[in-house]
């Protein structure tokens, strides 16, 4: 195609250049690339002798390039042989928009990924700090309830005490009363007055404290029970506690390791991206799948980790038998002091008042110095 005529439309625009091939091609508005055919000279003034605007003269687009200049737009003329790709100047600002585009995402997952160690670590203070909490909680309520045990068994004790005190004072002033109604009766001297009477107050004295030390026995059991069980629930309740803590702390870095493996996943298709608009990133995937293996790695060994299933069950204390809880010996006696006044000898015994024998009884009750 000679002259000038794909021009001859008025406004119509248009770029020219001289391919390798000599010949001078035209890139019009409306039209597309043409080939104005061969033209001697120097290279710039072959499209001059054509009748082409100086001013609209560009390079060719086809002259093998060196740098990335990214995606052009190919189209052949219809009046000569070859074709020919030229790139626009839109094309070039947004091939520079998408690498900074993905440049920036780059450094984004980086920038998360070099924050997942941070993390973690406030993650598991978290878990430090939650279990604490509990086993604190846990000791006040161990100490709490010892306290209650030991103020319980202690009230238990002197309860004990108290009821014996009272039993013999009862027992003193009941064999003193008989023994007045005998002595107004003129048998105070006799063997009922002597014997019979102090026998059978001991005797009732006696059932007395033996069914104190059995309420005894019986209520430090219940107590011992209690505390026996609190103790063992306790000792359970710290194994769960930490395994608890365990648990938590295994899945807080199973659940970082599975982040971080998302996010490198990420920068493998950032990676894949970038390298659309120039660039080679190979080895820097190679890196991130190296990563994730080793992330993997890390996970399935954590997930080696099996929690405790508690059934609910907790083992039972056993009391010991009350047979077994010494209140040591406890029984009564009396003994009648001779004296030559008869009438005032029945008295005379009973304000002596009952002859305890000297006992093995642990709470010091009526121990002689």
């Amino acid at each position: 195609m000679a002259g000038t005529s794909v021009f001859d439309a008025q406004g119509r625009d248009y770029r020219w250049w001289v391919g390798q091939d000599n010949n001078v091609w035209a890139n019009v508005e409306g039209v597309g690339v043409v080939n104005l055919g061969q033209a001697s000279g120097v290279m710039k003034n072959r499209g001059a002798k054509q009748g082409m605007d100086e001013s609209k003269w560009i390079e060719d687009p086809n002259k093998p390039a060196s740098n990335d200049q990214g995606q052009v737009l190919t189209t052949t003329s219809g009046a000569g042989s070859g074709s020919y790709s030229t790139k626009s100047a839109d094309d070039i600002a947004l091939e520079n928009r998408m690498r900074g585009i993905y440049d920036r995402e780059i450094a984004d997952i980086n920038n998360n990924l070099n924050s997942q160690d941070s993390q973690l670590e406030n993650e598991l203070k978290s878990v430090e700090n939650e279990y604490n909490t509990y086993k604190n909680e846990q000791q006040s309520s161990y100490n709490a309830n010892e306290n209650d045990y030991n103020k319980s068994t202690l009230q238990n004790q002197q309860n004990l005490q108290t009821n014996r005190n009272e039993i013999t004072n009862r027992a003193s002033s009941g064999l003193r009363g008989l023994l007045r109604i005998l002595g107004a009766m003129g048998a105070g001297g006799g063997s009922v007055a002597r014997y019979e009477a102090p026998g059978m107050v001991t005797s009732q004295a006696n059932a007395e404290m033996s069914n104190a030390g059995q309420t005894y026995a019986q209520n430090q059991s219940n107590l011992d029970t209690d505390w026996g069980n609190y103790k063992e629930q306790y000792e359970n309740d710290k194994k769960k506690l930490e395994d608890w803590r365990e648990g938590q702390i295994k899945a807080k870095k199973q659940a970082n390791y599975e982040k971080r493996n998302s996010l490198l996943a990420d920068l493998v298709t950032a990676y894949g991206n970038r390298a659309q608009y120039g660039g080679d990133y190979g080895d820097n995937i190679n890196k991130v799948y190296d990563q994730i293996a080793g992330n993997r790695s890390k996970i399935n060994d954590l997930g080696k980790f099996a929690a405790p299933n508690y059934t609910g069950m907790t083992s039972v204390y056993k009391s010991p038998d009350l047979a077994s809880y010494d209140t040591g010996n406890t029984n009564l006696t009396t003994q009648v002091t001779e004296s030559n006044t008869s009438a005032s000898s029945p008295i005379l015994a009973a304000l002596q008042g009952l002859n305890k024998k000297k006992t093995n009884n642990p709470y010091a009750y009526n121990k002689e110095a």
